[in-house]
């Protein structure tokens, strides 16, 4: 089994998603594993991944912060 990845989105890409959608992917984003110190992947499987599979990366930082981003644009819905 292949660690678990999130395909990094490009802001166009994350701004043409509905908000329910947009929330789906924070959650994915959310789920990705603290770092491979913690994990139980070793190196070799991971560099086998394409995509986000750590929050201590700078992709996954970057990407959460542009979701958090459009999200603030969105309306808030009561």
């Amino acid at each position: 089994m292949t660690p678990r990845s999130v395909n990094p989105l490009s802001r166009d890409k994350l701004e043409s998603l509905t908000t329910k959608r947009l929330l789906a992917y924070l959650r994915s984003l959310q789920q990705c594993e603290e770092s491979i110190e913690t994990s139980d992947w070793n190196e070799d499987e991971v560099a086998s991944v394409t995509g986000i599979i750590f929050k201590a990366s700078d992709e996954w930082k970057l990407q959460h912060n542009l979701v958090k981003a459009v999200l603030a644009e969105r309306p808030n819905i009561e």
